[in-house]
């Protein structure tokens, strides 16, 4: 990931409205494998860093895989559809459904808290590309936040904070987070492993660390989501 690739135009206000289990002994280099009666059917083995994608009482599971600005906002989007849809048509309650978004490459810096676009806004904006009251509205809070206009006055909010509420989970690249440390850093003096570790301890509500946003897809599917690509 470089500078002048990661300099694209992002989406400022992302709008409004709209089990199998751990095999034991499965450490082994060789794949685990199914129970004696379906011998040679490979079964993903289970990580205990994953454990945050079992969440109790979910009937349904969807990932949302997010690596831009505008995919991010389009994943917030669907999510909220999801919820909806489930909840109309089926009677479902947000808590009995898995959802998580995974911001990764360009969508990364969208799952960092309010204070850090407080903070590093102006860098982060200019990294994205922003420009003009894009720019400034992103040097205060995380543009992922931010309502745009209400078609219908009852119409809800969508925003990634409306989202966590209902239980959105949302899967933050560490390999991306440490790119940006290193390019904030360059622009504060910093050290990059120190500004790393500052954007890995401000998440947004439902946010958690992955070592890549490339495995959270991976274990994602393998933990029964069904999986999106947005574009």
């Amino acid at each position: 990931m470089t500078d002048g690739v990661f300099a694209r135009r992002a989406v400022v206000g992302f709008g409004a409205s709209a089990a199998v289990t751990g095999l034991a002994g499965s450490a082994r280099s060789e794949p685990a494998r199914a129970s004696a009666g379906a011998e040679g059917v490979w079964r993903p083995t289970f990580e205990p860093q994953d454990s945050w994608l079992d969440r109790a009482g979910a009937r349904h599971r969807l990932v949302l895989d997010a690596a831009s600005a505008a995919a991010a906002a389009s994943a917030v989007f669907f999510a909220d559809n999801f919820y909806l849809a489930n909840r109309t048509a089926y009677g479902l309650p947000s808590d009995s459904l898995g959802v998580v978004i995974i911001l990764r490459h360009f969508a990364t810096p969208y799952g960092y808290d309010d204070g850090v676009w407080a903070k590093y806004g102006s860098l982060l904006a200019a990294t994205l590309g922003l420009t003009g009251a894009a720019a400034a509205a992103a040097a205060h809070v995380n543009p992922g936040n931010l309502a745009g206009p209400k078609v219908k006055p009852t119409d809800d909010e969508v925003t990634l904070a409306t989202l966590a509420k209902k239980g959105a989970m949302f899967a933050i690249c560490g390999l991306a987070t440490e790119y940006l440390g290193g390019v904030i850093s360059a622009k504060t003096g910093q050290k990059p492993e120190a500004v790393a570790a500052e954007l890995k301890g401000r998440l947004i509500p439902g946010g958690i660390n992955v070592p890549a946003g490339i495995v959270a897809v991976n274990r994602a599917q393998e933990h029964g989501y069904a999986y999106v690509a947005v574009a």
